[in-house]
């Protein structure tokens, strides 16, 4: 199958195009349930009522994650990531974000991966830049909106600082410039709730119940058990070939390669973070895992062993959603 999709590369985008849609047509029918987006904020403000009309939330979710997926997809092709162009990037960003029908919604961290997405690539753009204050500046935007939808992304500010010292020379201004653009959408919420709402509404009831009541973490169920166990599989395997062919590429692929490294640190700090640890709070490590196993399984020479665990995760993503 592998060998089939690498000689194929619009079959590679179409498959999982066409996977995703049957996968969320049918998830949303049969499991017709609302996000669980108390306590974050923004979120619920602007974007409630649209978990209140399951079909639409169904639909913008689908439409947004493919979004997601193409303009990830270009940003690996663009930078030669892959040696290669492939649309590997985007199958395994819609396979990972379709794995479990809690993910077949409209939710905080959808959203919040869009901007994480939009923040790497400006950081990327400052690489050998004389000066960068706009790109800094972008990058923290972009983070903090993405921290006011999903208020565990937070963590992406140290996030940010550690990918400026590692496409750039420490320079204050732009560590100063990234703060004060992260800063910026938290100021026009509170004045937004200063003119609307109460001051206090923002700071306690948003804020600080975003991290402050956590869920009892249920028991896995075996199909659950079944799909942990073949993503830590491809995930060990992929990153042990992703670490050995670290220092094959040019200097500026190494870079953007360890920002992605960061980034899982990150994605994992936000899944401790974050009171519900659920498969949404999983869905932000989609991002660095997509790239990293795309990366096996392109580059790979061996045969037998990437099919085996390409079929494997397939048929665990099926059991999840469909049983």
């Amino acid at each position: 199958m592998l060998r089939i999709l690498k000689a194929n590369p619009m079959l590679s985008l179409v498959l999982p195009i066409l996977m995703a849609l049957i996968i969320w047509i049918v998830s949303g029918i049969f499991h017709n349930q609302s996000a669980d987006v108390s306590g974050l904020p923004m979120f619920d403000v602007f974007f409630r009522w649209i978990t209140k009309i399951h079909f639409l939330a169904v639909l913008l979710g689908l439409s947004l994650l493919i979004l997601e997926a193409f303009i990830w997809n270009t940003f690996i092709n663009k930078q030669s990531l892959l040696r290669q162009s492939s649309y590997f990037p985007a199958m395994f960003y819609l396979f990972l974000y379709s794995c479990r029908h809690n993910l077949i919604n409209f939710y905080p961290a959808l959203i919040a991966s869009l901007f994480l997405i939009l923040s790497l690539k400006r950081l990327t753009e400052s690489y050998k830049k004389e000066k960068a204050l706009s790109e800094a500046f972008d990058a923290g935007v972009f983070i903090g909106i993405a921290a006011l939808v999903y208020f565990p992304a937070t963590v992406f500010l140290v996030f940010l600082w550690i990918g400026l010292l590692t496409m750039r020379s420490l320079i204050w201004r732009e560590w100063l410039i990234s703060l004060i653009g992260f800063l910026l959408p938290f100021i026009f919420s509170l004045v937004y709730y200063s003119i609307f709402y109460t001051p206090e509404t923002f700071w306690h009831e948003k804020l600080v119940t975003a991290i402050g009541h956590y869920k009892k973490i249920m028991m896995p169920g075996w199909q659950q058990i079944i799909l942990i166990a073949s993503l830590a599989v491809t995930a060990l395997v992929s990153a042990f070939f992703f670490l050995g062919k670290f220092t094959d590429n040019v200097v500026k692929n190494q870079k953007i390669s360890a920002l992605i490294g960061w980034f899982t640190l990150f994605a994992a700090i936000s899944l401790i973070a974050s009171p519900r640890r659920d498969a949404c709070a999983f869905s932000l490590l989609a991002l660095p895992f997509s790239f990293i196993f795309s990366n096996y399984f392109v580059r790979t020479k061996k045969k037998l062993i990437p099919e085996i665990l390409f079929m494997i995760l397939i048929v665990a993503i099926i059991v999840n959603v469909f049983f």
